[in-house]
């Protein structure tokens, strides 16, 4: 079930910070403006934690951790930390990304 938890958070946050590099890459080549970046980076990490989290329960449920209820709960958790994780790293983006300098 540990696996299960470090596997699935990191998924969620290896995804989120390859689209931040990609959309980073794009703003600093100036295809997209430092807002557009941001904007697509925010709809980026909200949909990687709803899809990487309907993922998460797939598995959980193919592999029986819905039948008992301590590992229903626990399922339930990993759900949550994966949403939490892909959160964070958008909070991470925002923070970092920036734009190219012009002399």
């Amino acid at each position: 079930m540990i696996a299960f938890f470090l596997v699935s958070m990191g998924i969620a946050g290896a995804l989120c910070f390859a689209a931040y590099y990609l959309i980073q890459m794009k703003v600093l080549e100036e295809v997209l403006t430092l807002d557009d970046g941001k904007g697509y980076y925010l709809i980026a990490c909200i949909l990687i934690g709803f899809v990487v989290s309907a993922a998460g329960f797939y598995v959980g449920q193919t592999a029986g951790y819905d039948q008992q209820e301590a590992t229903s709960t626990m399922m339930a958790l990993a759900i949550l930390l994966d949403i939490m994780v892909a959160l964070l790293t958008l909070i991470y983006g925002l923070v970092k990304f920036r734009e190219p300098e012009h002399y």
